[in-house]
């Protein structure tokens, strides 16, 4: 037993007598906290399981809510949405072939007849022999008009003299025979303007009428976007009193469709940083990493043979008309070859006759890669390429090089002697800029493309069959909608 001392036996039986009461007053002090704190943890837990609750209460809810709701009638409505979509897909469509009616204008040196029939083509269809003769004959003096469109002087052939441009002023008298001087604001170089007319030089076409049609119609189309890049230029020079304070003084390469397509666009792959090397008098100008664009087709090993640029025609392209033996389905493309690295997807790659007759964006849209090597004022270069963003035919600048080729390129190609070396003297803010993007061709709308039916044709009426028949998207150019 335990042995209390004696002066504190007091307050221990104290506490033995009142213990009670004592610890009636402890208890509570100890166990009512205790007690809250777990009630408010408690309630805690019930407060998150009522959100979790009424959380999937409300999901069930929307669910009830949605219109139409899953279903028997369900895929009906689901169905009538995407009927819905089409059709707003195809008179958007139709919106953007419109907004490009004046860029769809054939030249008229080729004939009303030519411009009737051309207007009534269809996708796939084939134009009569003697007009497709007509268009080969006739285009290269077409191309020769594009130097004067843009400002510069035509370099196109060894044995003509440089044409005047209309934009500068006429020879001093007393020059003689001597060799004028040139007044265009542009100089061209002459090697790329004899490569450009070379592309549209045909000794022969094709014998399939199709592939012979569609070699036509894929070069007018080159023609308008060359047109649009010398518009372009030509716009950038619109205030300039001379060559001397001219925007751009210098044209080194201006290339459209497959010479402009690129196996890596925009350098993918390949060193982004590259020190620049004395490269060789052949390719003064060009960048040290970057194949001449103008050089013959096959230098790339990945860069399909074009029968128009260097390439063989092959297959049925050279051949005679071939068929399967049922109308109207041919065994194999025969123009497949012509559709090679002529057009390009939205990341800037090439892309095959195959891709563009299978890729949904590409039936829609045909993205035609441009290059554009230039010397400009550098102070001019944002309105340049603002000017070409507001176009109304797009023409996305997808890459800008500066200077690409190490050092300022030289203004050739029509001035010479003491006039290219005052013209370069006095521009000391000029740079050598290439440009490469891409231009926004729209196609013909067709509804079965965007999977509709097309409209079964109307019946003849009894009035007039020209007023009554249905109207083909292009352009209104004499009272006759021409399309391509």
């Amino acid at each position: 037993m335990i042995q209390i001392p004696e002066n504190i036996r007091p307050a221990v039986a104290l506490l033995a007598k009142h213990h009670f009461w004592l610890l009636s007053i402890l208890v509570p002090l100890l166990l009512l906290p205790l007690l809250f704190a777990a009630r408010g943890g408690l309630q805690a837990q019930i407060v998150s399981s009522q959100g979790q609750i009424r959380g999937k209460l409300d999901a069930v809810q929307s669910v009830r809510g949605v219109e139409p709701h899953p279903n028997a009638g369900w895929s009906t409505q689901i169905d009538a949405d995407a009927v819905r979509i089409r059709r707003d897909t195809l008179a958007e469509w139709q919106k953007f072939w419109d907004s490009q009616d004046f860029l769809r204008v054939w030249p008229r040196e080729l004939g009303d007849d030519f411009l009737k029939a051309v207007a009534a083509l269809k996708p796939n269809g084939r134009l009569d022999r003697n007009l497709l003769r007509r268009y080969q004959s006739t285009v290269p003096e077409i191309v020769r008009q594009l130097p004067a469109r843009m400002g510069a002087d035509e370099a196109m052939g060894d044995d003509r003299k440089p044409a005047p441009s209309g934009t500068g002023r006429e020879p001093a008298a007393g020059d003689g025979d001597r060799e004028r001087r040139s007044r265009a604001l542009v100089s061209w170089n002459a090697d790329d303007q004899r490569r450009l007319l070379r592309s549209f030089e045909w000794a022969t076409l094709p014998t399939n009428p199709q592939a012979a049609t569609t070699q036509v119609v894929l070069a007018q189309e080159e023609l308008w976007v060359y047109g649009l890049l010398c518009d372009a230029i030509a716009r950038a020079n619109k205030d300039a009193g001379g060559a001397y304070n001219a925007a751009i003084v210098n044209v080194a390469e201006l290339a459209v469709g497959y010479p402009a397509a690129q196996e890596k666009p925009g350098g993918a792959g390949g060193a982004r940083i590259v020190m620049p090397k004395t490269a060789p008098a052949a390719n003064a100008g060009q960048p040290p990493d970057v194949e001449p664009t103008g050089a013959p087709q096959g230098g790339s090993a990945g860069k399909p043979p074009h029968p128009r640029f260097g390439g063989s025609a092959a297959g049925p392209l050279g051949g005679a008309d071939s068929s399967s033996g049922v109308e109207g389905t041919p065994a194999a493309a025969p123009d497949a070859s012509l559709r090679e690295w002529i057009y390009v997807d939205f990341s800037g790659k090439p892309l095959s006759a195959a891709d563009v007759a299978t890729s949904p964006a590409a039936r829609m849209v045909h993205l035609m890669p441009f290059v554009l090597r230039l010397t400009i004022d550098q102070r001019r270069l944002d309105a340049l390429l603002a000017d070409l963003a507001k176009a109304p035919i797009p023409i996305d600048v997808r890459e800008v090089r500066i200077n690409a080729g190490g050092e300022q390129a030289p203004v050739t190609g029509g001035v010479g002697g003491a006039a290219g070396a005052e013209r370069k003297a006095d521009r000391t803010n000029d740079m050598q800029v290439e440009l490469r993007g891409t231009v926004g061709l729209a196609t013909a709308p067709s509804a079965a493309a965007v999977g509709l039916e097309a409209p079964a044709p109307a019946a003849p009426a009894a009035t007039d069959a020209a007023a009554t028949a249905p109207r083909r998207p292009g352009l209104r150019r004499h009272g006759r909608r021409v399309t391509a």
